[in-house]
This record gives structure tokens, C-alpha cells and sequence, in this order.
């Protein structure tokens, strides 16, 4: 009897089962390390600001030389977070990121009205009020991240633009 169709038939099945289990649990699983040294950092109690990127810098992912990197944690357990950053006068932009690697939202300098951003990120459920006018989003998972680039092209240029990222905040609003 020729058994060779069904070794093929299991090793199909399972490379399938590998193949969805490793869809579902990498992601949340590297942003979990991720959010871990994070918070080691601090970044779930402020917002935490990377110095420039090096061959060793691993607090993002991949960092690019040529971005200055601030980073804060969300909870959403604890309460809705209203994030608040200045638009500096170069390429700059807010990501933010659920637990399963998601992005959820992103806005960047061109698409900010005026020289600040107000953005409250909050659940479905969460009633919040005296926030008429703030953009809203809605985190798909009660944790993740929220990420800040600003474009620096040079030393003299990131003294000049680092007070700006450094005034940026992340708070979580008490329920």
C-alpha cells in the first residue's frame, strides 16, 4: 500500500497548524518582550525618550539614524490616554500600536492642523467627557504602544529639536 499520500496529507496539515500558530502568537509575543523593556525603561509612567540611534539601540525595532524616537505605554485597563506633542517644523509623526502589533493609528506633521497635537486614545466603551474637538482612536486591545518620530538631519539639529520631542506627554485619564 502506497503511504507516501498521507505523510504529504499530515505534513500539509501540519505546516498549516505551524503556519496559523505562528500568526497569532509571534506578534503579540514580540510586542510583549517589546513593551517589557519598555517598562523597564519607565516609558508606562512617561514618556520615554531614546537617544540617537546607534549600531547597539534596540528599544524600537530597526531604529533609523535619522529619527529621534519617544515612546509611551497605554494601558487602557487604567483609563483612556490623552497624548500631547508640538508639530517641529520637520517630517515628524504619532503612531500608535496594539499589543498584536497592529497600527491603529498615524498621523504625521502634514496632516496636523496647527503646531500641536491633542489626541485621546480610548476603548469603545470608555465614556469620556470635556474632550469636544480631540481626535479620537480607539485601541483594539487594551495595551500597546505609542511611538513618536521626528526627522533629525544632523547634530545641530537635534539639540535644536530634541526641548521640542522632550515636551511631548502621555496621561492616562483616571476613570
Amino acid at each position: 500500500m502506497r503511504t507516501w499520500p498521507l505523510w504529504i496529507g499530515a505534513a500539509i496539515v501540519l505546516t498549516l497548524i505551524v503556519h496559523i500558530l505562528t500568526v497569532l502568537l509571534v506578534p503579540p509575543s514580540v510586542m510583549t518582550l517589546a513593551m517589557m523593556r519598555m517598562a523597564d525603561a519607565d516609558a508606562d509612567k512617561r514618556v520615554l525618550h531614546t537617544p540617537p540611534p546607534d549600531a547597539s539601540a534596540r528599544t524600537v525595532v530597526r531604529p533609523s539614524p535619522d529619527l529621534a524616537y519617544s515612546i509611551c505605554l497605554f494601558d487602557m485597563s487604567e483609563g483612556p490616554m490623552l497624548v500631547k506633542a508640538a508639530v517641529p517644523e520637520t517630517y515628524w509623526s504619532v503612531s500608535a500600536f496594539a499589543h498584536n502589533t497592529d497600527n491603529f493609528f498615524v498621523v504625521n506633521d502634514q496632516q496636523v492642523e496647527g503646531d500641536t497635537l491633542e489626541l485621546l486614545i480610548r476603548r469603545e466603551e470608555d465614556e469620556v467627557t470635556g474632550f469636544d474637538g480631540i481626535p479620537v482612536s480607539f485601541a483594539p486591545t487594551d495595551k500597546g504602544v505609542v511611538l513618536m518620530r521626528m526627522l533629525v538631519t544632523d547634530r545641530e539639529n537635534y539639540l535644536e529639536l530634541d526641548p521640542v520631542r522632550r515636551n511631548a506627554t502621555c496621561e492616562t485619564l483616571t476613570r
